[in-house]
């Protein structure tokens, strides 16, 4: 949270109380006032989008009746919610903790607005923040005068969700994991979804879900709030989720350092066919076959990414996820190290990536880079596949290739239609037709 500025105070009986009053500030948390106090019709109400104004005004319609983040919460109400409870032992899936932190707006009671419903699910203040300094001053003002810059709304506590950085830590929450959310392999044994997230993709389609844009993205955007190309976002949001993993790899490990939570593996390490020769060969792989793999579908394709731009910090990249994968599997008493030198890896690439220029000669390099480390074998299971698909996605939306390769983009995620009968040298072969050798 960002603490409320200190008022001038003069003398040191003052000062000493204004630096009191700032430390309570700072250590209490914004409440949580609720979706309905979103909701008017003079604010996010609207049945339609407002033509004459800034922001389309319909955004609770839209989360209400098109965006997932909407139904959280009422899954854990539906039989497939019971049946996972039921199974994990719970008495119910909307009262369980581990299940509310990603399903609601967890927050403690004592950060609760009046207004505030549990039962609103995933809602506004999830993923925008505590709207208890900043709702006043956000919107538009009487008159036709702006409210508040959008700057001054994040310094009184909402989330910089335009950021991609911002928006990467807080979608990764529960769409990866954190310190207090967790998708446990327990949990996907009783049934639970396993967890797929890619930054740019993602965002995309909750901004547009049901075929309604949830905000415009027009010069006025622009001018109100930061923007980044697409591909900035998808390589941002790959380092993010890659830092993210190697944490909770170091931090999810079992009692006594043991292994960390199966959850964190490649699923395909373990839940694959039987026949050898369905195993293959991997290019990345450190450990050779039957190893146990942490999942490093993003790791790949930012191996990727380095490759096809000559960055340096790649070599260091591929050195840092073998000391993981080697960690993770043989030697756990070497996580917190190999997660160290994981992050120093991805500190490094991420300064090199911040300064690409991602012109139409460079995106096109990296598209043909990602095609070259397919036909390599880089993708070898249906996890990582699937980012390599999303990401190539990303890739020709930025050339303006979809639409002419719209049939070839159809092809491809008919590769990824069902995991059970992952070919991945179909697969393979589908995606480098996508790009120039």
């Amino acid at each position: 949270m960002t603490p409320r500025r200190r008022p001038p105070a003069f003398g040191a009986v003052a000062l000493a109380a204004a630096a009191t009053m700032a430390v309570a500030m700072a250590l209490a948390a914004d409440r949580h006032l609720g979706v309905a106090t979103c909701a008017s019709t003079l604010c996010h109400g609207a049945a339609r989008p407002l033509a004459a104004s800034p922001v389309q005004q319909n955004e609770y319609v839209t989360w209400s009746t098109f965006d997932p983040h909407g139904r959280a919460y009422r899954v854990l109400l539906e039989p497939e919610g019971r049946a996972i409870a039921r199974r994990m032992g719970l008495r119910n899936a909307h009262e369980a903790p581990e299940c509310l932190a990603c399903h609601a707006d967890a927050v403690p009671p004592a950060e609760r607005g009046e207004r505030f419903q549990v039962e609103d699910g995933v809602g506004c203040e999830a993923c925008h923040g505590g709207a208890e300094r900043w709702i006043a001053s956000h919107h538009t003002a009487p008159g036709g005068g702006r409210g508040a810059s959008h700057a001054a709304n994040v310094g009184a506590g909402l989330v910089d969700l335009p950021d991609a950085r911002t928006r990467a830590a807080t979608c990764l929450g529960c769409h990866v994991g954190d310190e207090r959310r967790f998708a446990t392999h327990r949990m996907m044994a009783a049934g639970h979804p396993r967890l797929v997230f890619e930054l740019d993709t993602y965002t995309e389609l909750w901004r547009t879900s049901g075929g309604r844009e949830h905000y415009r993205i027009d010069d006025d955007y622009r001018a109100r709030k930061p923007t980044a190309a697409p591909v900035a976002v998808w390589t941002t949001g790959l380092v993010a989720a890659t830092r993210r993993q190697g944490e909770l790899i170091a931090t999810r490990a079992g009692a006594a350092r043991g292994l960390p939570d199966f959850a964190l593996y490649g699923c395909y390490s373990c839940h694959r066919s039987m026949r050898a020769t369905d195993w293959g060969e991997d290019t990345y792989a450190s450990d050779g076959p039957g190893a146990l793999r942490v999942q490093d579908g993003h790791a790949r394709l930012l191996l990727a990414v380095a490759e096809s731009l000559q960055l340096r910090a790649g070599g260091n990249l591929a050195v840092a996820l073998r000391g993981l994968q080697r960690a993770a599997s043989e030697e756990p008493a070497a996580l917190d190290e190999a997660r160290r030198a994981l992050d120093r890896s991805l500190d490094d690439l991420d300064a090199e990536l911040r300064r690409v220029e991602w012109s139409r000669p460079t995106v096109r390099r990296v598209l043909t880079g990602v095609a070259a480390a397919a036909r390599a074998g880089a993708f070898p299971d249906y996890a990582a596949a699937e980012q390599a698909a999303m990401g190539l996605v990303v890739l020709l939306v930025e050339l303006d290739l979809d639409r002419t390769q719209a049939r070839e983009i159809d092809v491809l995620f008919a590769a990824l239609e069902d995991d059970s009968r992952f070919d991945r040298a179909r697969f393979s072969r589908v995606l480098a037709r996508l790009a120039p050798r």
